[in-house]
């Protein structure tokens, strides 16, 4: 099951307004009116982690994310397995066996 909710446009403005909540996000292109996804994470703190990211992007091309909130880690584990066996995005793959 892919993303809930809104796309968010990856930017330091909105990554500022964002809750330290913990999450699984996604981290996404869009092109020619489709999102491709790029890579799949998860934190303990979203803002932290997605203003880690804008400073030291792991995938190049970023222009928007997804985010679904998770209160506890096994969740966000679970979540993040199941959006990466789905998606297959780059970004998780690159380095790996």
């Amino acid at each position: 099951m892919p993303f809930s909710g809104n796309a968010y446009p990856f930017s330091y403005a909105t990554a500022a307004r964002l809750n330290e909540i913990g999450a699984v996000y996604g981290l996404f292109q869009f092109r020619a009116g489709v999102f491709y996804c790029l890579y799949v994470g998860r934190t303990d703190n979203l803002r932290r982690r997605l203003s880690e990211h804008l400073n030291n992007p792991p995938v190049a091309g970023t222009t928007h994310f997804f985010a679904e909130v998770y209160r506890t880690e096994r969740q966000r584990a679970e979540r993040e397995k199941q959006l990466i066996a789905e998606f297959q995005p780059p970004g998780n793959t690159v380095g790996r066996r």
